[in-house]
């Protein structure tokens, strides 16, 4: 006797999601770890005095401010589109 089933193809397996989330939040672990790293490496140099910086051969100019300037994403278009 012949059935008929419908299948979308889009089919999602629970392990296929379980799988994916683990991911995602190994990912999210990983990426949470590494920016502590770095702000406790930023912490650990700006107690370093001067000639300290020079003993390791990292500049003191690396830990000065720096202008950041922020840039939309429609900003080139607009220009362009000024132009």
């Amino acid at each position: 006797m012949a059935t008929t089933d419908y299948h979308s193809g889009y089919a999602v397996h629970t392990g296929d999601i379980i799988h994916t989330l683990k991911e995602r939040l190994v990912y999210a672990a990983a990426a949470f770890g590494k920016q502590r790293r770095h702000a406790q490496t930023l912490k650990a140099l700006e107690t370093l005095s001067a000639d300290e910086l020079r003993d390791i051969g990292y500049p003191a100019s690396a830990l000065e401010a720096k202008p950041a300037i922020e840039i939309k994403a429609g900003l080139m278009t607009t220009l362009m589109s000024m132009r």
